[in-house]
């Protein structure tokens, strides 16, 4: 669970009252000064598609029994995802919050909410027409506006479907909608005015600004913000060209298929025309719609004789899957295997004296990319310098260029599909796979039959999946509290290691045995990562660590780990490339056969860099290094 706001940037936009339109700057180019509407951090708000109002209507719907289509149809609606348990979505319209869908990770569904002023749009527009409302006297009125909960025995009437745990609408006998909060009671213990203790609870809100605005288009928005985003794009392009002439190095931009990367896209073709190119990872588990929206991409930039690259990852993560078991938040290892591999080997490839890539990274995104430059070297993708010119945009900003320059943008986002990019990535919420089994079903039952196959293996219930526990490897304090509030078993850690071994000391030497034979044919392909190899008769001996069919022995603690480490890369590399791309003597390949790498014996010098960086040994064995 994420804890309090997290300020990425500014948390506000400003509004024009007369355009009934969002502003990326404090004026609008028609009317003149907006005004301001603070959200909640990190306020990265986008713009509701017509799958999105659907969704919100029918929620609001389910819970306050009408179509609020007749307050938002027609209007420009943003959407400002924000921290909580899940996913939490606030939605804004009129230049007010109207309220939010609140994603409940034990039910498994979502749960609208209104502010005041949302709750003033319904009651005004539906009366009691509408669900989950209360009336109380007039004594009531100015207590419960400054904050006071409200009693029954101040309550007149109350609607009969109100079931502890709702959200619902406080109004006084007057008519005026004076505040929103949750159930404490249900419907009878609310209207007995016997009944002791709060029956609502309140959520006190300062300041209610209700307004009513008119109907908007797109291009209304792009008309009243055309200087504030010229000038993003002016500062973007500068930016762009200036870090290109001070970095002597091919440039391109890594193209995802999702907005920011499309973004950085046209802002290429606007400064660089022709003379750039693209690049995309497939990472072999894109959504269909990605991969359909990339091939008309490539095919419209060959009218203007740009170069597209792509890595492609394959089946790496299908292979990888047997090896790892599902990756988690915590457990990481599908990015190294089906982007840094790939990635580094076709840079490689490309061009070996290195690039200048242009990406779609945004300070919004997290706190890790915030505290990141906006220039910067990959540790893990030698050769390749990474620069963000959008890097201060929001999401406002990022979809107002699109718009405005009628970019062509992946068809996921029509769906409700938040996130472009792995279908399954475990850091995806539950909401998020609640949508991905809605829009999606057979792609989320492909993913689900896989994680059944797990769960089987690691002795896991049904909720395991159910719920989400398999994104963590070892749970978190968070996720043990929902599996105690579930009533459910949960093994705090699950581990999978196909190779087994122990080490133990004889006399001066130090002996190790894993829970198989030794393939002596299999370690000659990698044994000079160790050292200088000797083949005798039933032994290999790479430096001083001499290896058996049966065991391997060492006089050095140290050396004996090294030899189990070159064990599980020998049996269950799974070609991701990383480790070949980061070799500074080009000594290692991947046979395209097995899959798996192997050393050039004149090339390799012993340096033993590769060690460092294979995801086997630094995401699959944390205890015995550090992770990547």
């Amino acid at each position: 669970m994420r804890k309090g706001p997290v300020f990425l940037g500014k948390a506000h936009i400003y509004w024009c009252e007369e355009c009934n339109v969002p502003l990326i700057s404090e004026k609008c180019d028609i009317h003149g000064k907006g005004f301001r509407l603070n959200l909640t951090p990190p306020a990265d708000v986008r713009f509701a598609f017509k799958k999105d109002l659907d969704f919100i209507k029918r929620e609001f719907n389910r819970h306050y029994g009408v179509d609020i289509g007749e307050i938002i149809n027609g209007k420009i609606v943003l959407l400002n995802k924000t921290p909580g348990e899940d996913d939490v979505y606030e939605i804004i319209l009129d230049g007010y919050i109207f309220g939010w869908l609140r994603f409940d990770p034990i039910k498994l569904k979502w749960n609208p909410g209104l502010k005041v002023e949302g709750a003033i749009a319904l009651w005004k527009h539906f009366g009691k027409e509408m669900k989950k409302w209360v009336i109380v006297d007039k004594g009531a009125k100015e207590p419960i506006k400054n904050g006071a909960n409200v009693l029954p025995v101040g309550i007149i009437e109350a609607e009969a479907s109100i079931k502890v745990g709702d959200d619902v609408v406080v109004v006084s006998e007057d008519g005026d909608v004076i505040a929103t909060g949750i159930a404490k009671k249900g419907w009878e213990k609310l209207i007995d005015k016997n009944e002791r203790g709060t029956g609502v609870k309140t959520r006190h809100q300062k300041v209610v600004i209700y307004r009513e605005g008119r109907r908007a288009k797109m291009e209304d928005v792009i008309k009243a913000n055309k200087s504030a985003l010229e000038e993003k794009v002016n500062e973007a392009r500068k930016f762009m060209r200036k870090t290109f002439e001070n970095i002597n190095r091919p440039v391109g931009v890594a193209f995802s298929g999702g907005k920011d990367s499309l973004a950085v896209l046209g802002l290429m073709l606007e400064e660089f025309g022709e003379n750039f190119f693209v690049f995309f990872n497939n990472t072999g588990i894109e959504f269909p719609e990605t991969l359909e929206y990339i091939d008309m991409v490539k095919e419209n930039l060959k009218e203007k004789n740009i170069k597209f690259i792509i890595a492609d990852a394959k089946d790496a993560f299908w292979r990888a899957l047997s090896i790892f078991s599902p990756p988690g938040r915590d457990y990481r290892w599908c990015c190294k295997v089906t982007k840094l591999g790939p990635i580094t080997l076709t840079i490689k490839r490309y061009y070996p004296d290195g690039v200048l890539m242009f990406v779609g990274q945004r300070k919004y995104e997290s706190i890790q990319r915030y505290k990141q430059p906006r220039v910067w070297k990959n540790p893990w993708v030698p050769n390749e310098i990474g620069a963000s010119p959008i890097f201060h945009w929001n999401a406002l900003e990022v979809w107002l260029y699109i718009f405005s320059r009628e970019l062509k943008y992946n068809p996921l986002y029509e769906n409700r599909v938040d996130r472009i990019g792995c279908f399954m990535c475990p850091s995806s919420s539950l909401a998020e796979f609640q949508t991905l089994k809605e829009e999606k079903p057979e792609i989320w039952k492909n993913w689900e039959n896989e994680l059944r196959k797990w769960g089987k293996r690691f002795g896991m219930p049904e909720a395991w999946i159910e719920y989400g526990f398999w994104r963590w490897r070892e749970l978190t304090k968070g996720q043990k509290a929902v599996a105690r509030e579930l009533g459910i078993k949960i093994p705090e850690k699950r581990i999978w290691e196909p190779i087994r071994y122990t080490i133990k000391k004889e006399n001066e030497e130090f002996v190790l045995k894993i829970n198989t034979k030794i393939v002596l044919n299999r370690m000659k392909e990698v044994a000079p990562i160790l050292g200088p190899v000797f083949e005798g008769e039933n032994f290999l001996k790479a430096s001083n660590i001499i290896f058996t069919e049966n065991e391997v022995r060492a006089s050095d603690e140290n050396e004996i780990m090294q030899a189990y480490y070159l064990i599980k890369r020998a049996y269950e590399c799974v070609g991701c490339g990383v480790c070949v791309g980061r070799c500074p003597e080009n000594a290692l390949r991947i046979n395209s056969n097995t899959r798996k790498i192997e050393v050039d014996w004149e090339k390799c010098i012993h340096c033993r860099e590769c060690v460092e960086v294979c995801p086997l040994l630094k995401i699959k064995n944390p205890q015995e290094g550090s992770q990547l």
